[in-house]
């Protein structure tokens, strides 16, 4: 009897460690389940996530595209310029652009001078009542204070302040050197009725704004620098993302760097200045 009972016991016994061995089992299941969750995710952050230099700040991945969304940080930015649609004509060079920004824009409304506001009125009046010869005198009004009546986005004209921009930390070959063609044609391709963000710098001894431009989400400088179709202006921006791309460029032999021997812009504008002395 009294090994009969001893038996018995030793069974519950059994039975109780392994129910809580299976009720331990039970518990650390959400335990590993979370913490297998944090090392996948660890893992997909390193994979998919990864941190390029892009002038101090980074690329991160598009979980809807799979595409590396550029994220700017340009440095001694003064201001910021937000452009409407850029006209193919409003490109000069490989490195120049005119832009319009809205004269409603918060940063612009409060320097329309008033007579500029009036012949903008009064000319959207005189071109519904076809009377093109007053729509013009007013047109030269209005241009001649640096301000224009263009389309935006819904195509309605609008009026707009006229900036010239110098692409910050890059020279395009002139249009009548090699390459200045196509690197015109690149620029106007990349531009031609889009918007732009333009970060401005400085202001350069010919008027022009300079700055970084970001045109639907393609950071300009680097485009035309990976494309081999401008120089790296080490003179005057010394940012070393700028001559890595020239670098990746040049070992490719993309664009100008197919050629044996390409000119320097800026020695080429030197030699003609002193051809005219």
């Amino acid at each position: 009897m009294y090994a009969s009972h001893t038996r018995r016991l030793l069974r519950r016994d059994r039975g109780a460690r392994a129910h809580g061995g299976a009720a331990r089992r039970r518990a650390s299941t959400p335990l590993l389940c979370f913490v297998g969750a944090i090392l996948l995710v660890a893992a997909s952050r390193h994979t998919l996530l990864p941190k390029v230099p892009f002038l101090g700040s980074f690329w991160r991945v598009s979980l809807a595209s799979g595409a590396y969304i550029p994220m700017p940080k340009f440095y001694g930015v003064k201001y910021e310029l937000h452009t409407l649609p850029v006209d193919a004509k409003a490109v000069a060079d490989g490195d120049t652009i005119t832009v319009y920004v809205d004269a409603a824009d918060p940063r612009e409304s409060g320097n329309v001078p008033r007579e500029v506001q009036q012949a903008a009125a009064e000319r959207t009046k005189a071109r519904t009542a076809k009377n093109y010869e007053k729509a013009d005198m007013l047109h030269k009004i209005i241009v001649d204070a640096g301000y224009r009546q263009v389309p935006d986005l819904t195509g309605k004209h609008v009026l707009a302040k006229k900036y010239r921009i110098r692409l910050r930390g890059i020279d395009a070959p002139e249009n009548s050197m090699p390459y200045g063609k196509e690197a015109k044609e690149e620029l106007v391709r990349l531009v031609k009725g889009r918007t732009l963000k333009v970060s401005i710098c400085d202001t350069d001894r010919y008027g022009r704004l300079v700055g970084d431009v970001v045109c639907n989400g393609v950071f300009v400088q680097e485009h035309m620098l990976k494309k081999g179709l401008t120089w790296h202006y080490s003179a005057y921006d010394r940012r070393p993302e700028l001559a890595e791309w020239e670098k990746q460029a040049w070992v490719s032999g993309l664009g100008l760097w197919a050629l044996p021997n390409p000119e320097k812009p800026w020695e080429w504008r030197k030699e003609k200045r002193a051809r005219k002395w």
